[in-house]
């Protein structure tokens, strides 16, 4: 796949590097999009009028924003999703743009840039997060789009949570995502998590 998390002893556990967990839930998405037929292109997502293509050329728009934002150029507020950036081979395109963010997300002291987002000035341990957020997302969005497991990581979860829980409100305002479910309360970090960004992930009896 070109795209792995790690497994030597000096890579740091997920939750605790943000450039390794942003890296982290970019290969979890490619684990997903390895299951992606052309069949399931035209089906339609859990994002509002987002189908899997579009879907999948979010994240690959995502990915490509990193060694721009490193690089100092400024994003459009909102990007708009052109589904002709993946080509023929949606992975291999995907594949690309991941290899480009890692590469800056594991520059020496990209956690400590700061970079022109869209919602402001942040450092790049912050932009991390943001992408955390997205990816573990629009995983789960595929994942239940096409019928496979997820396989979110706990950990991922829990710091994407720690993350985003303080910007309740604004998430809830914002309509990035969609409205807030309210969890069980023994429901674990993959379901709190989903259910904040309004995703129903419970486990059916």
């Amino acid at each position: 796949m070109g795209v792995t998390e790690g497994s030597d002893e000096s890579t740091p556990a997920p939750g605790e590097d943000p450039a390794e967990d942003a890296i982290a839930a970019m290969a979890g998405f490619g684990r997903v999009l390895m299951a992606v037929d052309d069949e399931h292109l035209e089906l339609e997502t859990p994002c509002d009028g987002w189908n899997v293509e579009a879907l999948i050329s979010h994240v690959v728009l995502g990915d490509a924003s990193v060694p721009l934002l490193f690089s100092g150029e400024p994003l459009p507020s909102t990007m708009a999703i052109d589904t002709s950036i993946l080509g023929p081979n949606p992975v291999a395109t995907w594949r690309g743009t991941a290899l480009a963010a890692i590469e800056c997300w594991r520059s020496e002291g990209a956690m400590e840039t700061v970079v022109q987002h869209p919602v402001g000035e942040r450092p790049g341990h912050v932009f991390a997060r943001f992408r955390l957020v997205d990816l573990l997302g629009h995983t789960w969005d595929l994942a239940h789009t096409i019928g496979v497991d997820a396989e979110l990581s706990l950990p991922l979860c829990e710091a994407a949570l720690e993350f985003l829980f303080p910007m309740r409100d604004e998430l809830a305002s914002s309509k990035v995502f969609g409205p807030a479910i309210e969890p069980a309360a023994d429901a674990d970090a993959a379901v709190r998590f989903l259910a904040l960004i309004g995703r129903d992930a419970a486990p059916r009896s």
